[in-house]
């Protein structure tokens, strides 16, 4: 019997899905209560959402989003790590907590980016790419490579033709 404060839960987390990118599911069972606060806090420092919620209730609000194809996946206890600017975000959160190192870590079962599954191997290669802003700085880096060596060519052919102009004026005077 659906009461008012699952009905509310379940649309909150609708709309959170909603306007997610992106989602890992993990498996907490094993972290004791001090160590998945850290995990939160870990999470809220990385502006990722991390979610413990019934499996029946993340199944219904999953319903209508890019997010439903999770539904197999949602058995035991699950957490929800939510992103909604970075889609691998959520990989890297875990991977940076599984670095700092803890007697027990969250395992991580699927993940769905921009609605397309993934699995933890995927998971966990999108946690070794580089952020988003470093991937662009590299991307920058690239476009300006040719643009620098230009430059330098031509300043070096103004420097050699300054250099000729000045062996001339001196022989000439």
């Amino acid at each position: 019997m659906p009461n008012p404060a699952k009905i509310e839960t379940v649309e909150n987390l609708h709309s959170l899905f909603e306007s997610a990118k992106s989602v890992v599911l993990a498996n907490y069972q094993g972290i004791d209560a001090v160590e998945l606060c850290a995990l939160r806090a870990h999470m809220r420092e990385r502006s990722v959402d991390f979610k413990v919620i019934k499996n029946t209730l993340a199944r219904q609000a999953a319903k209508n989003t890019l997010f439903e194809i999770i539904d197999d996946s949602l058995k035991g206890p699950v957490s929800l790590i939510l992103s909604y600017d970075d889609v691998i975000a959520p990989a890297k959160a875990l991977s940076d907590y599984a670095k700092k190192g803890g007697e027990k870590q969250p395992e991580v079962i699927c993940g769905v980016v921009e609605g397309q599954a993934i699995t933890p191997a995927q998971v966990k290669a999108m946690s070794d790419l580089p952020s988003k802003e470093v991937l662009t700085a590299q991307l920058l880096g690239t476009f300006q490579g040719p643009t620098t060596n230009f430059v330098g060519v031509f300043a070096s052919l103004l420097r050699k033709l300054v250099g000729t102009l000045e062996a001339v004026k001196g022989t000439k005077s």
